[in-house]
């Protein structure tokens, strides 16, 4: 069981931010072409050489053997070393020969001799993050945003020690000595060896007895069968390798992702919690669970089977799991500080003045977890918050590893009660595009790689590869992660050229009567789209090509008509037409294609208003889009806006 984070006296929650550094290409010529064994999550880990000045991450490790002899030595035998010798930035958590040594012990083994090239090739890439120097003062509770080359997360751990700032990674490895700056990268020296557990998230319930309880009713449902998948073996990324690698233009390269992992996370009680409310035993629960879901679904009152999917003690638990791999700072707060973000300017893609929202999908059917910022606070992390103040929030025992996902504690009971669906149906809900898709976090897409100096990754996303996604043969299907010369909503974006057709289907949305838009950035490179809802057409084709000063959609500047000052009559006129100016609530960080003004004061950011729907119950829905004239198409996010909500909505 991992050791709890109350003790630390240290507990900075924000945003790890991650720095490139350029490298001089200077006087020691590095000959040969890397050819190295693949990657446990990539088949290329770079066969880049340059000239350097200095010492290389490689270099630092082999020209001091009297130190870290034995991590050089499975460098080596996976060629790996060549990797940390070339150009890039790489930040390298380096065990020395004590550690390795006691490594070995722990598996049965006296030297590298006794592993296998894959296990040490795994080891290797378990102290490895390629693309970013992640300094200390980058450090953060919880896990690094970044994943290692072997796929998982690393979480960090500080305490106050006697005279200085004492930092743990995966709870067991102190760094002895931080941030070695080195020519392509970082250096952090640890007393043990960087081993994550190999237990599926099922597992890791299983053996942590601070929630006996919560896992009890995960077996009794069996819903704990739905936490095992790791990955689809069907999946060949080979298979789409004709679209990978491509260069297109500004910087961007297509990349077709190389699996498809599933990830789950669970939001549990401890059995403390549980105790507090009167809750000490499974049959407790059972009462619990009967007494709120009987009331929001009377219709499944008499449902005794705990494992159907109608019966209340299954909705109970698994409205708690999510099919996403959601470390704390996946919830929201790495959308919430997309781009060029840092403590002391802000500057990301949100305008911070008003709070942000993110919208989950559990394992309950038809039913939806809200996660806000709250800026006067300052706090992310905040579930199902009522009107009165009441929500639910992580406690200090969070980011839980697992093979498969990952688990928090929370600090009160989490249920989906009438009272949230009144919140849920009452209030505009903005719903990022690729939010609708789990695959994009499971496989480490959204939130990317993107930087004032590195340009959004392009990913090409094959038929098949979301499951809520339907394309069609002829079309070519991208997903662009943030990027800050970008006005997006989150900064990323859904893409694609040509004629193409698809459909995604939405997370559930609570009953009731919506406007529902569409949010996009116009420009001439677009096309004409046919936009459906449901099936059916939503009016005339979308034009993309027109930007809002175009007299059809008649935008005008807010305080550029004297008599209008605030641009709210022009808000009307606007919609008369079926559009909206974009939401002042995000711009662009880089300025050049977009001003770098929120989003409402851009010609090149509009919404389009697809109709007016009435949802008689809780359920998905279908967005369609048909190609009418060739050109590029773009996807931003969808707002669902109860029709009581039209008469007082902000310009957010």
């Amino acid at each position: 069981m991992k050791i709890s984070k109350k003790n630390t006296t240290v507990s900075k929650h924000s945003l790890a931010k991650v720095r490139y550094k350029g490298l001089a290409l200077l006087t020691i010529a590095l000959a040969g072409l890397i050819s190295v064994l693949p990657s446990c999550n990539s088949d290329d880990i770079g066969d880049n050489y340059y000239t350097f000045t200095g010492e290389t991450v490689g270099q630092y490790i082999t020209n001091r053997p009297e130190n870290y002899s034995e991590f050089a030595k499975i460098l080596e035998k996976t060629e790996v070393m060549g990797l940390l010798n070339s150009y890039g930035d790489y930040t390298c958590f380096l065990p020395d020969d004590i550690a390795m040594m006691r490594y070995y012990e722990s598996k049965g083994a006296s030297s590298v001799d006794d592993f296998t090239d894959e296990e040490l090739k795994k080891i290797a890439y378990n102290h490895i993050i390629k693309d970013f120097e992640i300094t200390s003062d980058q450090f953060a509770e919880g896990f690094l945003p970044n994943l290692t080359m072997s796929g998982r997360y690393l979480d960090i751990s500080i305490e106050t020690g006697t005279n200085n700032i004492i930092y743990r990674v995966n709870t067991d490895s102190e760094v002895l000595k931080k941030d070695i700056e080195l020519h392509n990268g970082v250096v952090h020296a640890i007393d043990n060896a960087i081993s994550p557990t190999e237990n599926t998230l099922e597992e890791a319930i299983s053996q942590d007895e601070k929630y006996s309880l919560f896992y009890e009713a995960l077996v009794a449902t069996g819903l704990n069968e739905k936490l095992t998948p790791i990955k689809d073996d069907s999946y060949d990324w080979t298979d789409f390798e004709d679209e990978d690698d491509i260069p297109y233009g500004a910087g961007w390269i297509i990349t077709v992702p190389r699996e498809r992992k599933y990830g789950f996370t669970a939001l549990m009680e401890s059995d403390a919690t549980f105790a507090e409310n009167e809750i000490n035993n499974l049959d407790d629960l059972k009462a619990y669970a009967k007494q709120v879901y009987d009331a929001k679904y009377p219709e499944d009152a008499s449902i005794t089977d705990v494992t159907d999917r109608k019966n209340s003690l299954n909705r109970f638990v698994a409205y708690h799991l999510i099919n996403k791999k959601l470390s704390s700072r996946l919830f929201i707060e790495k959308y919430d500080n997309t781009g060029r973000y840092n403590e002391t300017d802000g500057t990301s893609h949100s305008v911070k003045i008003v709070d942000m929202f993110e919208y989950i999908e559990p394992m309950c059917p038809n039913t939806l977890i809200e996660v806000r910022t709250l800026r006067t606070t300052n706090e992310y992390n905040v579930f199902n918050m009522l009107e009165s103040g009441e929500a639910i929030r992580l406690t200090d025992d969070f980011d839980n590893d697992a093979l498969n996902g990952v688990y928090h504690e929370i600090d009160n009971i989490l249920v989906y009660t009438n009272n949230v669906e009144q919140m849920l149906s009452t209030k505009r809900l903005r719903m990022d595009a690729a939010s609708f898709f789990p695959e994009f976090t499971n496989n480490n897409m959204r939130v990317g790689h993107a930087s004032i100096q590195k340009p959004a990754e392009q990913w090409y996303i094959p038929p098949g590869y979301a499951d809520r996604l339907w394309i069609s043969k002829t079309t070519r299907f991208y997903y662009y992660n943030p990027d800050d010369r970008f006005c997006d909503y989150q900064g990323d974006e859904i893409w694609m050229r040509g004629l193409y057709e698809f459909e995604a289907t939405t997370p559930p949305i609570p009953a009731g009567t919506y406007e529902v838009r569409f949010g996009y950035q116009p420009t001439a490179y677009r096309g004409v789209a046919q936009l459906y809802w449901d099936g059916v057409p939503t009016g005339i084709p979308l034009d993309l090509r027109l930007y809002a000063d175009n007299p059809k959609v008649g935008y005008e500047r807010p305080g550029s008509n004297a008599r209008d000052p605030e641009g709210f009559e022009n808000d009307k006129a606007m919609r008369n037409r079926g559009y909206m100016k974009g939401p002042a609530s995000f711009k662009a960080v880089q300025q050049g294609w977009y001003t770098g003004e929120p989003a409402r004061m851009d010609v090149a950011v509009l919404r389009r208003i697809l109709g007016i729907y009435t949802f008689t119950e809780n359920t998905t829905h279908k967005f369609t889009v048909r190609g009418v004239i060739s050109g590029e198409f773009m996807f931003d996010y969808l707002e669902f806006v109860p029709l009581e909500v039209l008469e007082y909505e902000d310009i957010y």
